[in-house]
């Protein structure tokens, strides 16, 4: 798997949180340093605080870094932590603090599995997503220039695209596995088709009686599973599950709104594998962003499924691209400056003229000053 990397742009200093990458599917538990976590209240009446991570570099001004994980099934639920100490490094060479939101029901090591599941939708997930960038945006920590960037994968790249249409100060946005524009039933669907083509025991189920013993919940047709979903969607319990999921999760991403477009103003990279179910859902995404003015980059990899910690070379040219577009920003940021410092001169000119009754001279610093103006966007 990846090893860590040993030359740094910039001193760790994020506290105490340290950068590792675990391997396997199951990371081992970690003491969180108390320095790195924080809490604030949820915008829900009578809600538990949320718990949220952060680590910042050894900078005088930095953006933050939003690391939103994959979806979570039973058995199998884990601290935000991981990821967080997954891509530090990488985001530390950057210059970025890192930022990564704890689930409800997870605080570290301590994991309550009823709360989770009775709590668990992409819609929460969000909504907790925005309660804590919203707490940063009244107590900025300290050395924070306000603006973010965005990177999740699978269930986390739906996370931060919506994150990147609501107004935030974005530098960019990165989504692993996790872009699509179909609906949730047809992604659904889709991976149910590509996994009865991929497993001999789901071709095997499919064919024969239901008596056998094991069962994937999976319905035998399109129509008796549509009838699921709308059964679903009438019934959405926190103790009934479909395929892995609540149909509590299941109803909240049946009613999830399509994506608005024209709201992602800032660069996106959207990375899928040719191997992965979502491919289709992936390839219309980028169509439409594109056709309504997204800045978007696509990396469609040959061969890729929808693992992409599997792939340390695409997890790299991903860092890549970020720290061009981070670079990008920087030097707007430092035109900006330049300009904004120019309309200050041409404004103190202009008032000296003016009490002096120079003619001709303001007429033409006004034409001067319109001109900056327009080039810096005003």
């Amino acid at each position: 798997m990846f090893q860590l990397l040993i030359v740094f742009a910039f001193e760790v200093v994020f506290g105490e949180i340290s950068p590792f990458k675990f391997s396997g599917e199951s990371p081992s538990p970690y003491e969180i340093p108390k320095e790195n976590r924080f809490t604030c209240p949820r915008s829900q009446e009578g809600a538990p605080d949320l718990v949220y991570y952060l680590s910042v570099p050894q900078k005088n001004r930095f953006p933050i870094a939003i690391l939103c994980t994959g979806s979570s099934s039973r058995g199998s639920l884990y601290s935000v932590v991981h990821i967080h100490r997954y891509f530090l490094q990488e985001c530390a060479d950057l210059g970025l603090g890192v930022l990564t939101v704890e689930q409800w029901g997870i605080d570290g090591k301590a994991i309550d599995e009823e709360a989770f599941f009775a709590h668990y939708t992409s819609s929460q997930r969000i909504q907790d997503h925005v309660d804590v960038l919203h707490q940063l945006e009244r107590h900025p920590p300290e050395g924070w220039d306000g603006q973010f960037v965005f990177i999740g994968v699978s269930e986390g790249g739906h996370l931060v695209t919506h994150l990147s249409t609501l107004g935030f100060k974005t530098i960019a946005t990165i989504n692993w596995s996790g872009a699509g524009d179909a609906s949730w039933n047809e992604e659904l669907w889709a991976f149910f088709e590509t996994l009865k083509q991929k497993s001999w025991l789901m071709w095997l189920y499919d064919f024969a009686s239901r008596w056998l013993p094991f069962s994937w919940e999976i319905p035998s047709s399109r129509a008796q599973y549509d009838a699921l979903l709308e059964q679903i969607k009438q019934n959405p319990r926190s103790d009934l599950w479909f395929a892995g999921m609540t149909y509590l999760y299941h109803a909240d991403a049946l009613n999830t709104a399509p994506i608005e477009y024209r709201k992602i103003r800032s660069p996106l990279l959207v990375v899928v594998g040719t191997e992965d179910s979502i491919l289709p859902s992936t390839d219309l995404f980028v169509e439409k962003a594109k056709s309504n003015g997204v800045p978007v980059t696509y990396f469609r990899v040959e061969g890729m499924d929808h693992f992409i910690r599997l792939r340390p070379d695409i997890l790299a040219d991903s860092f890549a691209w970020l720290e061009k577009e981070i670079r990008k920003a920087e030097t707007v940021v430092k035109i900006s400056i330049a300009e904004e410092g120019s309309l200050r001169l041409v404004d103190r000119i202009l008032s000296v003229l003016d009490a002096f009754f120079i003619p001709e001279m303001p007429q033409k610093l006004v034409f001067w000053q319109s001109q900056i103006c327009q080039k810096a966007d005003f």
